[in-house]
């Protein structure tokens, strides 16, 4: 890209993407304020570059940045038509192919590995296998 890709960017003049840190108290309050403003990068080409200036992970960021909304670094919402090839490839963690390895991945805005995205599924199928065991609890009609 020889010129900026900000000038070319759809949010080149929009204001709210980045709100001040005295405007929000809560996750719900950053939704309310910055989902609104999450569809203006539907079009926008420039989403993986914006990630990778950004570093919203790396930056504990709050608002939005390629298409997803953050807060704290982790993403709370995003378009539906994001791709993980978005964010940055996945680096080789002490914690891989376990759950947390993939929360690690996450928490880093990086692409989920492959074994963590494994161990991930295998620990929800877990729970809901657990879940279904246990006993049910009886309601009563009195009627």
């Amino acid at each position: 890209m020889s010129r900026d890709w900000t000038l070319d960017a759809p949010c080149r003049d929009e204001h709210g993407f980045t709100p001040s840190e005295d405007d929000f108290a809560s996750e719900a309050d950053l939704r309310r304020l910055c989902g609104p403003l999450l569809a203006t990068c539907g079009p926008c080409p420039f989403r993986a570059v914006c990630i990778a200036t950004v570093k919203p992970a790396q930056a504990r960021f709050d608002g939005i940045a390629g298409g997803r909304l953050w807060w704290g670094g982790l993403v709370i919402a995003a378009l539906d038509d994001v791709f993980e090839d978005e964010l940055t490839e996945p680096k080789l963690r002490a914690s891989c192919g376990t759950e947390a390895g993939a929360q690690d991945h996450k928490r880093h805005g990086e692409r989920v590995c492959p074994s963590c995205r494994q161990a991930e599924r295998e620990m929800a199928a877990r729970r809901k296998a657990q879940k279904a065991k246990q006993p049910k609890q009886l309601q009563l009609d009195f009627a």
